[in-house]
This record gives structure tokens, C-alpha cells and sequence, in this order.
């Protein structure tokens, strides 16, 4: 039996997945295995190899030292093991065709885009913004980011990011009414309304009802068809308005909004990367999506 024979090669996929993701759940998720599988097949390799790969706590893992060298090794070889085996494929050159929700592509994926590429630099991908339901099963689409409750039936759905709502405005606002406010500072403030939300989604009414406040007329102000054109009215000071975490946190960052409250909304919606279950290991797919999750986790978004 040679060296190459006895390596672990899905212990070792299992590993690449739970160190690039931090998460022993996530890497579940995308593998379409359960957490416990993933635990073991990473117990057996830390058997096989003699060392400790992760440190794990209560509700996280980290790797140790040895573990993120191994992470680095594993993930560049099972890169440069995809790219030979793509270069065999007829399709290889068929560019990967994402629809995504047009806020979400504007807000969050195409400001990052530019990791993909320098990451994966042979990599053609065709960034399609759409807010209708797309057929996989029968339209040009491999992937589809999409947002809602689920389940979807028929499909494999990774759950990227846990929808966190609050309440932003334009810095200027703040500049005359400073920061922390109470929710009777809003008597005094146009709402904004994205009349994309959900029926069951946190809107100014339901928002202004958890904090006790019922003398505000949380139907007033302007609506907006699109989530973006809302957020653009936000930071030219045109008022507040509740947003999705995942869509403002370049501008808070940036500066270009502000929170005018401390508290927030965990709702139980998602935003999930969509694929026919028997096109989940595809490498351009599965590669794609765990990028996608790394993103969210650097940006600290919550994912369950």
C-alpha cells in the first residue's frame, strides 16, 4: 500500500470544510451530512494523525496551531486538485450564473466579488440580479440567493445569514438629536418603509409596539419599492428606517449611516444560497457557496 493510498481524503474534505467555515454545524450544512458525522470524521483524523486540530468550546470550535498549518496545506491542495479536475470537464468553461436579490447584490455580494475573482482568477461568474423566483431545474442558473422563511423542497439550501433588523439613519440625524434615542424621538422623525418586507417581517408599526411606544402613527412616511432605494433615502437624512444587517454594514462601517438605537430584531428569516441537491458537489458550485460563507462569517453575520 503506498503513502498516497492511506491518506484520509474525506476526513480530510471534512476538515477543509470545518476550518474554512469555523463551524462544525456550517461545514455539516454544505457537506449535507449531520454535525455529529462531521465531529467524528474530525476525531478520526485527529486518531489517524496523532495531533489536536481544533480547541472546541460550548457553541464554537477554533483551530490550533497545528490545525490552521494543516488547514492552510489541505486547502491549497484540494484547490489545485479541483482546478486539474475542472480542466478535464467539457463544461469547464461555462461561467457560473448566480441570481441574487438585487438589494443583496448592490448591499453585500458585489462589493465583495473582487475576492472571488483574485481568489479563483480563472473563475467566470455571471452575477444576475432578479427579486422573482427562479426555476433551477430549468432555467441558466446554477445558484440562487434568496431570502425567506423555508423550507425549500426539492432543493439544497445552505443557510448563509440570520436576518438581524434595526433601525439606521443618516450620521446628520444624530448630529442634532446624539445617539442613543427612545423610541419617543421618533415623533419627531420621518419613517422611511421598504415595501419589500415581508408580511411577517419587523416593520415601524410591529417595532414601535414591542417598545411600548403607541402614541406614534408608525404608518407614516414614504415607502420604497426597492429595499437599496430606501437605504439611499436613509443616508441622504430623509429619516430612518429598519434595515436588514447584512445590507448596511459596509455604510456603517463607512460611515455613511449610524444606529440611533442600541436595540435590534433577531427575525427567523435567512438568507440562503439555493442548488439542485444533485449539483451541490459541482466544484464551481460547492466552491462558491463556501466562499459566500466565509464572507458572511468575516463579517461577523449571525448564521443560526
Amino acid at each position: 500500500m503506498t503513502a498516497r493510498s492511506r491518506l484520509p481524503l474525506n476526513a480530510l474534505r471534512v476538515f477543509d470544510a470545518a476550518a474554512s467555515l469555523g463551524s462544525f454545524t456550517l461545514a455539516a450544512a454544505q457537506l449535507s451530512i449531520t454535525p455529529g458525522a462531521v465531529s467524528r470524521q474530525i476525531k478520526a483524523l485527529e486518531a489517524e494523525l496523532g495531533v489536536r486540530l481544533f480547541d472546541r468550546f460550548n457553541r464554537a470550535v477554533r483551530l490550533t496551531e497545528t490545525g490552521a498549518r494543516l488547514a492552510e496545506g489541505v486547502a491549497d491542495s484540494l484547490e489545485r486538485l479541483e482546478m486539474v479536475v475542472e480542466r478535464v470537464r467539457p463544461q469547464a468553461d461555462a461561467p457560473l450564473v448566480v441570481s441574487v436579490l438585487h438589494s443583496m447584490a448592490v448591499k453585500w455580494l458585489v462589493p465583495r466579488l473582487h475576492r472571488y475573482q483574485e481568489r479563483y482568477p480563472g473563475a467566470e461568474i455571471l452575477i444576475s440580479a432578479a427579486d422573482r423566483t427562479v426555476d433551477l431545474a430549468r432555467e441558466q442558473v446554477d445558484i440562487a440567493i434568496r431570502y425567506g422563511l423555508g423550507p425549500y423542497p426539492g432543493l439544497d439550501a445552505q443557510q448563509l445569514i440570520r436576518n438581524v433588523m434595526f433601525p439606521v439613519c443618516s450620521p446628520r440625524l444624530l448630529e442634532r438629536r446624539p445617539a442613543p434615542w427612545t423610541a419617543a424621538d421618533l415623533a419627531e422623525t420621518r419613517l422611511l418603509h421598504d415595501a419589500n418586507l415581508r408580511a411577517d417581517e419587523p416593520d415601524w408599526p410591529r417595532w414601535l409596539a414591542r417598545a411600548g411606544e403607541t402614541g406614534i402613527d408608525g404608518r407614516r412616511g414614504p415607502k420604497f419599492s426597492n429595499t437599496y432605494l430606501s437605504l439611499e433615502a436613509a443616508m441622504s437624512g430623509q429619516g430612518v428606517v429598519l434595515a436588514h444587517e447584512a445590507l448596511v454594514i459596509d455604510d456603517l462601517a463607512s460611515g455613511r449611516l449610524a444606529r440611533p438605537f442600541d436595540n435590534m430584531v433577531i427575525t427567523d428569516f435567512y438568507y440562503y444560497a439555493l442548488c439542485l441537491p444533485e449539483r451541490a458537489d459541482e466544484p464551481k458550485i460547492r466552491r462558491f457557496r463556501t466562499w459566500l460563507a466565509e464572507q458572511a462569517r468575516a463579517d461577523g453575520l449571525p448564521f443560526d
